[in-house]
């Protein structure tokens, strides 16, 4: 009776298996709850019953079914990384990584745990922390596509673009024929400048699978990068065809009719991105800075304010706000959003308690800088010019970047207890609680600068002096080296004269500020260089 019983629910898990294999989840959770209520309560029926309920939007019952199965197989990897899947799905982030963990440490060859933790970490802008699980990923299955492109992926995202180009040209020597992989190449190649590697990589993608719309765009972005607007728009729309819901692709065709002259054209452009895509600051942007390029700022006030309606707190709509107000003559207005001396903290640091004294935590961090493997000369996908700039600083080995990240975690507290208790305002009531910071560093030769530039993915930024010049002096009339706030990039038309403000830079002193405050650095004079590090504190 017993062996009747066992082979009946084994072909019962079948049943279910099966549904789930052919897309039937609703079918697989009704099979699976009548198993569960004739008592046949083991871990396989509970897992399969969480995997079906959780496609079916039932996230509470999938934890629950999926918990009792961990109590019961504590060690089974599978069970455990869906548990992380629908932890994941809960915006418990933390607890999805420690399923992920327990599940990748019980499988040493089993890829998807590490697989899904980098997914999860890309997808909430820990690119570093994902490069580390994807790789992991990578190391468990040497032949998992989805970590090798995700790795690459995360390595760009991070500002380590040499490292992505070097991790997609290894996999490509592997896979000559992966169309992915040589999208992915030609986004990175971009990214540093080298436009026609970058089309010749997409054209070979798009040969491979002519229906890929991410080729085609990539296509695209190069053929800007080289002056191509009217071939660069017939990609744009070729992806549009393929992909309707590409919103950048929409966006960059604007660009290139606006770099053609076609005013109207540029126009439906945007608007077309913004209906794919509402949140869409960059395409917003452009189309009230058309009104503002025509000397119509009430009109692009008026859109801005539109887009802000949606989307309250975004930096770079917060941004050209103040400009759109400034050019109206609402200063006063402006200053509600942009104020420096109520919202720019100057915070001169002291020693670490791991280092002697400050010139000796400098001297760490300058070492730590210049020897890391990301630092790379100007990239275009980056603000710095005569320079050299560097990817993620968070990662392994740290060194002194663990002191460092901790003074940025009291900075914060810091500077969001200026605000406690603050009206209504679209800055400080955005400020997140739960927050990830990402940490780079630039080094300026002379001549070095940063063009004008915001940090739109963050809600907070920062820059801490290592290593200053001489050169850098308070009685130049240039204030060569020096940080500038308030200037507007040459692509926004703002045509009231910028009111900026000036700080020195000083070994030890960290400036915190709003991510939407546009900043630049005056070019550097003289040989001697100097050394930053820069940082975002974003919403975890």
């Amino acid at each position: 009776m017993a062996k009747r019983r066992t082979r009946k629910s084994d072909q019962r898990l079948a049943r279910i298996r099966d549904a789930l294999g052919e897309g039937r989840p609703h079918d697989a959770l009704a099979e699976a709850r009548q198993l569960l209520a004739a008592r046949v309560r083991d871990a396989a029926v509970l897992n399969l019953a969480g995997i079906a309920a959780f496609q079916c939007g039932e996230t509470e019952a999938a934890r629950e079914f999926l918990e009792d199965a961990v109590k019961r197989a504590p060690k089974d990897a599978e069970i455990r990384m869906n548990l992380g899947n629908v932890l994941a799905a809960s915006d418990e982030p933390g607890a999805a990584l420690e399923a992920y963990a327990i599940a990748a440490d019980s499988a040493p060859a089993y890829a998807e745990p590490a697989y899904n933790a980098g997914l999860l970490l890309a997808g909430r802008g820990r690119h570093m922390e994902a490069v580390g699980w994807l790789r992991d990923a990578l190391d468990r299955d040497p032949e998992h596509a989805g970590a090798a492109i995700g790795h690459a992926e995360a390595r760009r995202n991070a500002g380590d673009l040499a490292g992505a180009r070097d991790a997609l040209e290894a996999w490509i020597a592997l896979h000559p024929d992966d169309p992915v992989a040589y999208t992915n190449l030609a986004a990175v190649l971009s990214g540093m400048g080298e436009d026609a590697a970058a089309r010749d990589a997409a054209e070979r993608a798009a040969g491979i699978d002519p229906g890929l719309a991410a080729a085609h765009f990539n296509i695209g972005v190069a053929q800007q990068g080289l002056g191509e607007h009217s071939a660069a728009i017939e990609r744009y729309r070729r992806t549009l065809a393929l992909e309707p819901g590409h919103a950048a692709a929409s966006l960059n065709m604007g660009e290139a009719y606006t770099a053609l002259g076609d005013d109207e054209a540029a126009a439906k452009a945007y608007r077309r991105a913004l209906e794919i895509d509402p949140g869409f600051a960059k395409a917003a942007v452009n189309l009230a800075d058309m009104a503002l390029a025509a000397g119509d700022a009430e009109t692009a006030l008026s859109e801005i304010e539109r887009f802000l309606s949606g989307t309250p707190s975004h930096p770079a709509a917060l941004a050209f706000k103040a400009f759109a107000l400034r050019d109206l003559g609402r200063n006063r207005d402006a200053l509600q959003l942009d104020e420096p001396s109520r919202f720019i903290m100057q915070r001169p640091l002291p020693a670490p308690a791991d280092f002697s004294d400050l010139n000796a935590f400098n001297a760490a961090l300058a070492g730590h800088v210049l020897g890391h493997p990301t630092l790379t000369p100007s990239p275009v996908a980056h603000a710095t010019r005569q320079g050299r700039h560097s990817g993620e600083l968070l990662t392994e080995p740290l060194g002194p970047m663990d002191a460092f990240r901790r003074e940025i975690e009291d900075a914060f507290r810091a500077y969001r207890r200026r605000f406690a208790g603050e009206p209504a305002h679209p800055f400080i009531d955005a400020c997140p609680d739960d927050v990830a910071i990402s940490v780079w560093g630039v080094v300026m030769d002379e001549d070095g600068h940063q063009v004008p530039h915001i940090h739109p993915a963050a809600w907070l930024s920062g820059v801490y002096y290592v290593e200053v010049p001489a050169s850098i002096r308070d009685d130049d009339p240039d204030r060569a080296g020096w940080i500038e706030f308030g200037r507007p990039p040459d692509d926004i038309h703002a045509r009231h004269d910028p009111a900026v403000t000036y700080f020195r830079p000083e070994p030890g002193l960290m400036l915190l500020f709003p991510s939407h405050f546009y900043h630049c650095t005056v070019p550097l004079k003289g040989k001697a260089r100097r050394i930053s590090i820069a940082f975002d504190v974003i919403k975890a």
